[in-house]
């Protein structure tokens, strides 16, 4: 087991010769790499530490006590020994062989008769071994220690070389009693070590469980926190996703709004059908009476087949779009095979699920969205609130073609509406409306920052990141019918680091092209009332006029008529005189 090297003192710092002197000593002492356990390390390596100072030590007596050369070579020994076995993993061998060897010291000398009392030698010699021994043995191991030097204490005089006469009863019996006292004394000092280091070690792995317990709870809170924020964020780019597409369908819409209405149709089917991933679908108009919901534009081939035949379901008949036809909510078969609404269609045999949105111009139904997928549950009351948004704009292109075909404009309106266009451009330089943080709307000057003006002439998106000092976050957003800007969505962060997430430009955009079909339709709705007053003050004038017969007052209910009308300061009217050759006629 590799341990670092004790860090060397702070007065050794920049020594190198102190520094090796410390590493080269650790090395000397440390244990086998066997062991692991960190009480057992500390035994090995005192262990080691104490051999090899006790070897040192022998050595060094040995040059001035030369009579027990013998004596002190064994000892030399059972130290080197002892120090050999610290380094491995058989520690153990040698910790029972130093401490029991050098107990065993001074009870040789007893028996040899080389030790001046029996009470001398035990005290130098045997009750230091019982403290190091304490150190280094088991509670078993130093147990039995005790027990031996106890007896053999006791029993001292009976084997004994020393002079009996020197040696009283009474002091063999106190000597074993204090040999038997410190042993229990060591003893129980190393009971009460052993249950502090259980406590310890108790309380260590009480606090490691409770690290982990709270590493794995936090582990798996943090699982499910990015589990839920991954998902969070794949939803969140679903619907930047989708509000991007809607976009894109809006656009597209706006910018072929001059085709036929049968043209333009299909076009908004198949553009949801293939953007969007659906199996069919279906745009419904109600027919004059209101009584069934025709279909008048489709993607798929049977969706064509069964506008040949001119497919037609009953407002409030059976299946969802004549449900819907008449309710006016969405509705969402989830399960086709078990919804009691839905109708079972022969031409789109693979639907297994379906979604009907209204088509509504303010409060009134005037047809169905319905989109059908190939797949069971496929729709989402997400879904349903996107293709809310996607069918509100649909039933304002459908409301615009609808009274251009009731006036007979349809073909002329294109030009028409881009000169509109270029006019509306015109006065939403001069026009425009703000909303305050206070919560009023108040009109406002015409704006001229580098967002408004790069928005203008470019058509598209501008996002400006507080471009000065002294100006926020800024988004600029062209309100465009049919690729003219007609307008401009101009909004300033109350923060001025702030920056605009795709989902809020996403949504800005949705909104700017939804009131451009709004504005467009607005235009269509007082061009139409003008027209009709025209038509109006026209009847009129011209009844007035056909009243009468007489040449003069024709000619002066004329000019009254139009001067009223026009609401003009002095009316005029003159005829050509006729040349000679018309008045003899």
């Amino acid at each position: 087991m590799n341990r670092s090297v004790s860090k060397p003192p702070s007065g050794s710092e920049g020594n190198p010769f102190i520094e090796r002197a410390l590493q080269a000593s650790q090395r000397l002492i440390a244990p086998h790499s066997s062991v692991k356990e960190a009480g057992e390390f500390r035994r090995a390596q005192l262990l080691s530490a104490l051999s090899l100072v006790t070897s040192a030590a022998i050595v060094f007596i040995m040059l001035y006590d030369l009579q027990n050369f013998v004596a002190f070579v064994l000892l030399a020994v059972v130290a080197v020994s002892a120090h050999v076995l610290s380094r491995t993993q058989y520690y153990r061998a040698g910790v029972y062989l130093f401490t029991y060897a050098f107990t065993a010291v001074g009870f040789i000398r007893i028996y040899q008769g080389t030790a001046s009392s029996i009470e001398s030698s035990i005290v130098s010699i045997v009750h230091v071994s019982l403290v190091v021994s304490s150190l280094l043995l088991s509670q078993r191991g130093f147990l039995g220690l005790t027990a031996l030097s106890t007896l053999a204490t006791f029993t001292a005089p009976y084997y004994s070389h020393i002079s009996i006469i020197a040696n009283a009863p009474d002091n063999i019996t106190r000597t074993g009693l204090i040999v038997f006292a410190l042993g229990m004394i060591l003893f129980g000092g190393q009971r009460f070590r052993a249950n502090l280091e259980r406590e310890r070690l108790r309380e260590l792995a009480d606090v490691n469980r409770g690290l982990e317990e709270t590493r794995t709870s936090l582990e798996q809170r943090i699982g499910t926190n990015m589990a839920e924020l991954e998902k969070a964020n794949r939803q969140v780019q679903e619907r930047t996703t989708r509000f991007q597409i809607v976009s894109e369908i809006s656009q597209e819409i706006s910018s072929n709004v001059d085709q036929s209405p049968r043209e333009l149709l299909n076009l908004i089917a198949r553009s949801i059908s293939e953007k969007l991933g659906f199996y069919h679908v279906g745009i419904f108009l109600l027919d004059k009476n209101r009584e069934f919901a025709v279909l008048r534009a489709a993607n798929s081939q049977a969706g064509q087949r069964m506008m040949e035949r001119r497919h037609q379901l009953k407002v409030g008949g059976t299946g969802i779009v004549g449900y819907v036809s008449q309710a006016g909510r969405p509705r969402i078969a989830l399960d086709t095979g078990t919804d009691a609404v839905f109708f079972n269609n022969p031409d789109l045999p693979k639907t297994r699920s379906e979604i009907a949105i209204p088509l509504k111009y303010g409060a009134r139904v005037i047809g169905v969205l319905d989109v059908q997928s190939t797949l069971p549950s496929a729709f989402k009351d997400e879904d349903a609130n996107l293709l809310s948004t996607l069918a509100n704009q649909i039933a304002i292109v459908i409301y615009n073609i609808l009274t251009m075909e009731e006036h007979g404009e349809y073909r002329a309106s294109p030009r028409r509406a881009i000169e509109s266009g270029k006019q509306r451009r015109k006065q939403a330089m001069q026009i425009g409306y703000s909303y305050l943080s206070d919560g009023t709307i108040a009109s406002a000057p015409p704006l001229s920052d580098p967002a408004t003006e790069k928005a203008l002439a470019s058509g598209e998106t501008v996002v400006l990141v507080q471009p000065s000092r002294n100006i926020p976050s800024t988004l600029a957003v062209p309100v465009k019918f049919r690729d003219q800007v007609i307008g401009i969505i101009h909004i300033q962060a109350t923060e001025k680091n702030r920056r605009w997430t795709e989902d809020e430009v996403a949504m800005v955009q949705s909104v700017s092209d939804r009131a451009a079909l709004a504005l467009e339709n607005a235009r269509l709705f007082e061009e139409t009332v003008r027209r009709a007053d025209q038509e109006e003050t026209i009847a009129k004038v011209t009844t007035q006029i056909g009243a009468s017969t007489d040449f003069k007052r024709i000619l002066q209910t004329t000019i009254q008529e139009l001067g009223q009308v026009l609401g003009t300061s002095r009316s005029f009217i003159q005829l050509a005189p006729m040349d000679d050759k018309e008045e003899n006629q």
